[in-house]
């Protein structure tokens, strides 16, 4: 029987985020669904809170009929994972996968920062956000990782939407939820948006495993994708 993997993109971005993850799932083993949040893609929302966009993600799994998936939330998409398995816990299966956790809220500045970033033209603020969340030396894949992320840029339905967006994945945590599913955080070992003991913390106190990918940091997605899809492949074959 196959295993049903939703995965949940990050702020400012889209599906094409995750892609360098997905392709490393066995497609004979896994089903893997890579939804557009809000407001990527042709999407928006009245408001952007922890139930609508827990709702998005409700409503998308109903649309397509996914049978008990795990949810696998990407930087703000692991608040929004959080928060779906908060209110629709009898959708999804009996795991839940983090990965560069928004564990905590980000610091103050962070916060105040993250909305008013949305005035600011976008290819400025994808440089600066890139150059400080980007650990790798790899100059080729830093300039990859900046296309990547104009065309996600581009693909929101307008900059009032993403600031609402923004003030969300500001002024929520994964701490903020309570789930029943087992989780596992699996974070860069040169994380610098979240301070990597305040994830320690958080994991141990919900009895579960941090796994450290090596050499990268928030954009693991982008720098070591072959190694995030093996961390997330092999917590999924622990039998507890």
């Amino acid at each position: 029987m196959k295993t049903n993997l939703v995965f949940i993109h990050g702020f400012r971005g889209n599906n094409a985020g995750l892609k360098e993850v997905t392709e490393f799932f066995d497609k004979k083993k896994f089903n893997v669904y890579t939804p557009d949040l809000p407001p990527a893609g042709d999407f928006s929302m009245k408001s952007y809170t922890p139930l609508t966009y827990a709702k998005f993600v409700a409503d998308y799994i109903k649309a397509h009929e996914i049978e008990k998936p795990i949810l696998v939330g990407h930087s703000m998409g692991s608040i929004v994972a959080a928060a779906t398995a908060e209110r629709y816990p009898e959708l999804l299966g009996d795991k839940i996968i983090f990965l560069s956790p928004i564990s905590v809220k980000p610091a103050r500045f962070f916060a105040a920062l993250t909305p008013l970033s949305v005035l600011l033209p976008n290819r400025l603020v994808t440089y600066v956000c890139t150059k400080y969340l980007f650990a790798s030396k790899d100059k080729a894949l830093f300039k990859d990782v900046l296309a990547i992320s104009n065309i996600c840029g581009a693909d929101y339905v307008s900059r009032i939407e993403v600031f609402k967006s923004a003030k969300f994945s500001s002024h929520y945590c994964i701490n903020d939820f309570h789930f029943k599913q087992k989780s596992c955080f699996i974070v860069g070992d040169k994380e610098r948006l979240i301070p990597i003991e305040k994830t320690e913390t958080l994991a141990r106190d919900l009895n579960s495993p941090c796994i450290f990918v090596k050499g990268t940091g928030h954009l693991m997605n982008y720098e070591k994708p072959k190694e995030t899809a093996f961390a997330i492949k092999n917590y999924l074959r622990r039998k507890k």
